[in-house]
């Protein structure tokens, strides 16, 4: 039989190895447990007034890096509807898809691109805007006009700044 050396330190047989097994521990799978947490880390709020279908946005957490970004560059330009536009960054920033529900099927989530309900679903961009008749040319713009009131949009955002362990004493000392 052939002797052989492991680590240095002890000698055995071919034959008397043994094979430790690899136990699965919790730490062993923490790259793997953290992409699915992260992969299922959203959250689907319904956009109100709409039915017929139900429109929703799928949000991930807020960056507050880009929140606090989003807030100085809007508050640097002005303008009386600052705050509104910030809240809309946030939305768009967010933004995995935007996805319609009919009654008749509630499982099913369709795409809002006009003509492709089976397509990958819309953000805040041009089909989004040509499906809701918004003549308008940037993502923020679009997110407010599928927000049919301001209180709707900004009631959205806080329930987004909730939902992402955002104190509302925080965003609203920033707003």
């Amino acid at each position: 039989m052939e002797n052989f050396t492991i680590n240095g330190d002890k000698s055995f047989e071919e034959n008397e190895v043994e094979v430790e097994e690899v136990l699965s521990t919790p730490l062993m799978s923490l790259k793997d447990r953290r992409k699915k947490i992260l992969d299922e880390l959203f959250i689907d709020i319904q956009v109100p007034r709409w039915d017929e279908p139900e429109i929703f946005v799928r949000f991930k957490p807020v960056s507050a890096l880009k929140l606090n970004a989003s807030i100085e560059r809007r508050r640097k330009r002005g303008g009386d509807d600052w705050s509104l536009l910030a809240n809309a960054d946030v939305l768009v920033d967010s933004c995995i898809g935007v996805y319609a529900v009919m009654s008749s099927d509630k499982e099913q989530h369709l795409s809002l691109r006009p003509g492709a309900p089976k397509s990958p679903w819309t953000k805040f961009d041009s089909d989004l805007a040509d499906a809701l008749g918004a003549d308008v040319d940037n993502a923020a713009d679009t997110c407010i006009a599928l927000y049919l009131t301001e209180g709707d949009l900004i009631e959205t955002a806080n329930k987004l700044f909730r939902w992402s362990n955002i104190a509302n004493d925080e965003a609203d000392a920033t707003f």
